[in-house]
C-alpha cells in the first residue's frame, strides 16, 4: 500500500513513504549521530504496519552554519610525520597550514545534541500521517473488493443453476454413447446405469461450490471486523482460485466453462488489490 507522512520540528524532519510489499520490509536513512536509535524507529514501524516496504528518512537540523571541530592529535601527528619525512627526503620548502587544511581527516563535523522527544514527535506525527493516508487507500480498496465479491456469488448463483442443466447433459450423453459403444454386446442395464453414476459423480460440482461459497463469506467476515485482514484474504484468494481450477477441470463444458473463467478474472483482480493491504 502506497503512502506518504512527513513530521517536522525545528530540530527533526522525518518523512516516511510506504510501498506495496508481501511482508513489512523497513529500510532507515538516518544520520550517523542517529544509529543507536534505529532499533526504537524498527520498533515503532512495527507496531503501525504489519505490510508494506517502508522507508525511513531523517534529515539533520537545519543550521545557518556548520560547526566543525578540529582532530588536533590527528594533526599533530600528520604535521611531524611531514616534517620527518621532508628532512629524511631532502625536500625543500616549508609545511605550512596550507598542507594540513587539505587533509580532510583531520575535520570532523560537530553532532548536535539529540532532543529525543523533539525526534519522536517528530516520527510519530509522520508515522500518523502515514497510517491515516493508508487506511484511506485501505478503505477505498476494500470497497472495490466487496464489489467484486458480490460479483463472484452472482457467477456462483448462475454456476448453481448451470450445474443441473450440466449433469442432465452429461448424463444422456454418456448414455447414448456408451449404447454406441456397446450396440452388439448383451448390456446389464442397472450395471450401465451404476456406471454412468459414477463418472458422473467424478464431475460433480457441488463441493467446490459450497467451499467457495464458504470462502465468500469468510472474506464478508473479515471486512465487517476490520483490522489487518490483507494477509488472510491473500490466502482465501488462492484457496478460491484452487477451488475454481477443480471446478474447470471437473465440469468442462459450454455451459460451466465461460462462467468459470469470469470467476477466475474477479478473482484474479482481487488477488491484486489484496496485495496492497495491510
Amino acid at each position: 500500500m502506497t503512502g506518504y507522512g512527513a513530521g517536522m520540528n525545528s530540530n527533526f524532519k522525518v518523512e516516511v513513504r510506504s510501498s506495496n510489499h508481501r511482508g513489512l520490509d523497513i529500510h532507515v536513512r538516518i544520520p550517523s549521530y542517529l544509529y543507536s536509535y534505529e532499533p526504537e524507529i524498527r520498533r515503532l514501524v512495527r507496531k503501525n504496519f504489519s505490510r508494506g516496504h517502508i522507508e525511513i528518512f531523517v534529515s539533520p537540523p537545519q543550521t545557518e552554519t556548520m560547526r566543525l571541530k578540529i582532530n588536533k592529535p590527528l594533526a599533530r601527528e600528520l604535521y611531524y610525520a611531514l616534517v620527518s619525512l621532508k628532512d629524511e627526503l631532502s625536500i625543500p620548502g616549508d609545511i605550512g597550514i596550507d598542507v594540513l587544511t587539505a587533509q580532510k581527516d583531520i575535520f570532523l563535523q560537530e553532532e548536535p545534541e539529540v532532543e529525543l522527544k523533539d525526534f519522536h514527535d517528530a516520527l510519530n506525527t509522520a508515522l500518523e500521517n502515514l497510517k491515516e493516508m493508508r487506511i484511506k487507500e485501505g478503505e477505498n480498496l476494500l470497497r472495490d473488493i466487496m464489489e467484486r465479491v458480490h460479483t463472484i456469488g452472482g457467477h456462483i448463483k448462475h454456476l448453481e443453476d448451470k450445474k443441473t442443466v450440466f449433469i442432465a447433459n452429461a448424463k444422456k450423453a454418456l448414455l447414448e454413447r456408451l449404447k454406441d459403444l456397446m450396440a452388439d454386446a448383451l448390456i446389464d442395464e442397472s450395471r450401465l446405469i451404476q456406471e454412468v453414476a459414477i463418472l458422473l459423480e467424478r464431475s460433480d460440482i457441488t463441493e467446490e461450490l459450497v467451499r467457495i461459497k464458504s470462502h465468500l463469506r469468510y472474506m464478508e467476515d473479515l471486512f465487517e471486523k476490520g483490522g489487518s485482514v490483507g494477509k488472510k484474504l491473500d490466502f482465501l484468494t488462492q484457496e478460491l482460485q484452487r477451488e475454481l481450477n477443480a471446478t474447470g477441470s471437473k465440469a468442462a463444458s459450454p455451459e460451466i466453462t465461460p462462467i468459470v473463467i469470469e470467476l477466475k478474472d474477479e478473482i484474479e483482480k482481487i488477488r491484486e488489490q489484496v496485495q496492497n493491504l495491510q
